[in-house]
């Protein structure tokens, strides 16, 4: 499939499945006056495949008489993008280049949520540059993601991409005494600590600890051993 294919199925599929209120909820977080952008977690052009991702970013942008930021993208890794598995994605958080309009609002849109890592970081990326993210939007987001969602008409239409302060209870419950050295664990591993993780990979780490203390293991060793051979691991 070529580009125009591509993008072409992208348009008929963002048809077929988004929910128009979205655009109106998108629109609650514009402040005007400000100069506003939509962007998307893309890679340079001569590799990027992800057609849903940047056709919805112009669909968003459509509707706002925005632009689409194009001078932003995210660097390849193929042990991240090849790779479903939770640990392995924490362990290969994405890294983003290029440059950000200081001072202005960003509306961040991907294609589906799964752990909210790719959006976690490039809204990192463009706070740490000056911008400011107002708001987040995926086409779709993962069954264990709409689980926990507000829903309407049996469509989701919000998740939480910051773990709650249930999540953090949860998390600092299930960690119990561990909880300061899983959290350096993860900042010496991983150089983000346990307040940086999203929603759902904290409630990954929060489930991966009930069953570690079912066996009466070191939760703090469980995950150092998994972030060095994470890190260690061939494609």
């Amino acid at each position: 499939m070529n580009k125009r294919e591509s993008i072409r199925a992208a348009r008929q599929i963002i048809d077929e499945i988004h929910d128009m209120r979205i655009f109106d909820l998108i629109g609650e977080y514009v402040r005007f006056g400000k100069t506003t952008k939509v962007i998307a977690p893309i890679k340079v052009p001569s590799v990027n495949t992800n057609a849903l991702s940047l056709t919805y970013a112009q669909a968003v942008a459509n509707i706002f008489g925005y632009n689409i930021e194009d001078r932003v993208f995210q660097v390849t890794s193929e042990k991240r993008d090849r790779k479903i598995d939770t640990m392995l994605r924490l362990c290969f958080p994405p890294v983003f280049t290029g440059e950000i309009e200081a001072g202005a609002d960003y509306i961040v849109v991907d294609d589906v949520f799964t752990t909210g890592g790719t959006l976690a970081g490039l809204r990192g990326y463009i706070h740490r540059h000056g911008g400011n993210v107002i708001v987040c939007s995926t086409l779709a987001a993962g069954t264990r993601v709409t689980r926990e969602a507000t829903r309407h008409d049996q469509r989701q239409m919000g998740v939480a991409l910051a773990p709650t302060n249930d999540r953090i209870r949860d998390l600092r419950n299930k960690l119990g005494d561990e909880y300061r050295a899983v959290d350096s664990v993860f900042c010496e591993g991983l150089r983000y600590g346990l307040q940086q993780l999203t929603e759902q990979e904290a409630r990954f780490v929060s489930s991966q600890a009930r069953t570690i203390r079912t066996y009466r293991g070191s939760i703090a060793e469980w995950f150092e051993r998994g972030i060095i051979e994470a890190r260690s691991s061939g494609i």
